[in-house]
């Protein structure tokens, strides 16, 4: 845990913050200026593009991170326990783990066809 603590996990809570502001900021723009309208299509269009799916991975990547470092620390704080700590954390990793891969597969599904 000690590799992880500390200014490094501040760092990266922030990182991921400013990438998923971008992409918010960024998606905003192009609903407004490309008169994309927000709907199924636009978004299947979005992500079937090799560089839209690269953003989404990029932005499931960040809140992963976001989510990770966040959570983890409320963990090491009020979870005293120790092995209902790192069972939690198991836990936690796997399932974020488990949402990126599946983004993946999906994203890339329309390319394997």
């Amino acid at each position: 845990m000690r590799q992880w603590s500390g200014q490094r996990a501040w760092l990266l809570q922030r990182i991921s913050a400013l990438v998923l502001l971008a992409a918010v900021l960024a998606g905003g723009c192009w609903l407004l200026l490309a008169g994309a309208r927000p709907g199924w299509p636009s978004w299947r269009a979005f992500a079937a593009h090799p560089a839209g799916a690269s953003v989404l991975l990029l932005v499931v990547g960040a809140l992963a991170v976001h989510a990770w470092v966040g959570v983890r620390d409320v963990l090491l704080d009020y979870v005293h326990r120790p092995g209902l700590r790192l069972s939690l954390l198991a836990l936690l990793g796997m399932g974020l783990a488990f949402v990126w891969v599946r983004t993946l597969l999906v994203l890339a599904g329309p390319m394997w066809r």
